[in-house]
Order: C-alpha cells, then sequence, then structure tokens
C-alpha cells in the first residue's frame, strides 16, 4: 500500500516519496503492532472471517498510531523513537541549505503525520469489507480519533485529571478502539461487543498505567493495579460467547503486557 502511496507522490513531484520514505522509516524501526494485534483478534473473536479486508483495517490502525507519535514527539520535542531520530529530529539535519532546520524539522514532521492519517483512512475506507459493516468500522474509528486528539489537547493542557487523560489519550486508542472496531466489523451483536468492550477499556487503562509506571510517574500500587485491570480483563472473556481462538489471542495479549518490553 505504501509502495502504491510513494509512486503516486513520485507522479506529483520528485521529492514528495520523502514523506511515504518517512514512514517506512519510522516503521521498519519496530513496534509491537499492539493496537493492530487486539484489532485482529477481537474481529475473530467476534466471528470474523481471516482475510485481506481485516489486515487492512489493522494497518490502518498501525499508520493511525504512526501519525500519532510523529506528532507526540514533535510536541514533547524527544529526539529519538524506537532506537532512531524522531521524525523532526532527523528532518532539521536534512534541512535545505538556507532554510532553518529547527522550521524545517517542525514541518516535515507536521506533514509526515498528516499524510498517515489521510493514509490511514484510505485503507479503512478501501479494505474490502460490505459498505454497512464498514460503515458501523468507520463510526468507530472516527470516534477514536476524536478522543485520541481530546486526550492528547488535555495533557498538553497540563491537565490535573491524569486517569480521564489516560481514558482519552491511550486508554480508547490503544484498545477499546481497536476492539470495538474488530466487533463491528465482524458484525457482532450486544451479547459479543459487550464483554470485548469491557476488555478493551482494561486493557487500555492498565497500557497507559502501566507506561506512567515505568516513567517513575507512578509507584508500586499502581504497578499492583495494573496487574488487577490485566487479570480483570482477561476473566471477562472466560466464557463469553467468543470464537475461543481469538478470545486466547487477547488473552495472551492482556499477558504479554505485563512485559515491560512490549509497548
Amino acid at each position: 500500500f505504501l509502495g502504491d502511496r510513494r509512486a503516486e507522490l513520485a507522479g506529483m513531484d520528485p521529492t514528495a516519496p520523502a514523506l511515504v520514505d518517512e514512514l517506512l522509516r519510522l516503521l521498519e524501526a519496530g513496534g509491537k503492532r499492539v493496537r493492530p494485534a487486539i484489532c485482529f483478534w477481537a474481529f475473530a473473536a467476534a466471528g470474523g472471517p481471516r482475510g485481506d479486508p481485516i489486515v487492512r483495517v489493522c494497518a490502518a490502525l498501525e499508520l493511525l498510531h504512526t501519525s500519532a507519535i510523529v506528532h507526540d514527539d514533535l510536541m514533547d520535542r524527544d529526539d529519538e523513537r524506537r532506537g532512531v531520530p524522531s521524525t523532526h529530529v532527523r528532518f532539521a539535519k536534512e534541512a535545505p541549505a538556507g532554510a532553518d532546520p529547527d522550521a524545517f524539522g517542525t514541518a516535515a514532521a507536521v506533514l509526515v503525520g498528516d499524510l498517515a492519517l489521510v493514509l490511514s483512512e484510505r485503507l479503512m475506507r478501501t479494505s474490502g469489507f460490505a459498505a454497512g459493516r464498514l460503515e458501523r468500522g468507520m463510526s468507530r474509528f472516527d470516534r477514536m480519533r476524536a478522543e485520541m486528539a481530546a486526550g492528547q489537547f488535555l495533557d498538553v493542557s497540563g491537565s490535573s485529571d491524569r486517569v480521564r487523560v489516560r481514558a482519552l489519550k491511550t486508554g480508547s486508542y490503544t484498545a477499546e478502539g481497536p476492539v470495538l472496531i474488530g466487533a463491528a466489523l465482524a458484525g457482532a451483536g450486544a451479547d459479543v461487543e459487550g464483554p470485548l468492550r469491557v476488555f478493551g477499556r482494561l486493557v487500555g487503562e492498565a497500557f497507559q498505567l502501566r507506561d506512567d509506571v515505568l516513567d517513575g510517574e507512578e509507584g508500586a500500587d499502581a504497578a499492583a493495579h495494573v496487574d488487577d485491570l490485566l487479570s480483570r480483563a482477561a476473566r471477562t472473556l472466560v466464557g463469553a460467547p467468543l470464537r475461543p481462538d481469538g478470545a486466547g489471542a487477547l488473552i495472551e495479549i492482556a499477558e504479554l503486557l505485563r512485559s515491560p518490553r512490549v509497548s
């Protein structure tokens, strides 16, 4: 998909493919693909068939995450991402002669993040799902993106309501949003979507709280709470009317999130 988009940009201007090249650089640098994995297995747990459409949706989620980290690194002025220079730093070092390096790096990072956001929606829209299912999935996708922006704004505004910031900025977009997208695309009813939603909410809260613990912003009590949230999330799926392979994979993901190496 990105190769095709790169060719499109090359037809517009020889320098334009640099934007897609940067997305490829970030994607190839690593990442655990937690959001796509959660969406894929929620879709499977809800009875969805494996195939190219759900894989394209999962790729869309990874592009959305890439957009978020490019903009987040710029706002936080972080120098590194996944062991490589962050986007604004990389472009500042490669600024054209006569350009202000910081200004060029900032502008390029904004554009790279914006392009990733546009392409994530294009992948969703062209995933191959039937119109009714796609409409349901897109409504979840739209809600998730809005909550992500709201949470980030609260964060940069210095909000003291850390629980609310976590719920919006990371909780929804890390787990609950991907779970609900997968469930919607599978055509899940309330009896299936219900436990998946609770699972996503608990995992999302645990994921952000765990990061706060790793960053030294929370102590031992919070670490114990992370374990409790992940255990509760796993128990939510036990006995639910879900396909066993999908439910089992989601439970395994919750267990993996106990590791500080998964981010």
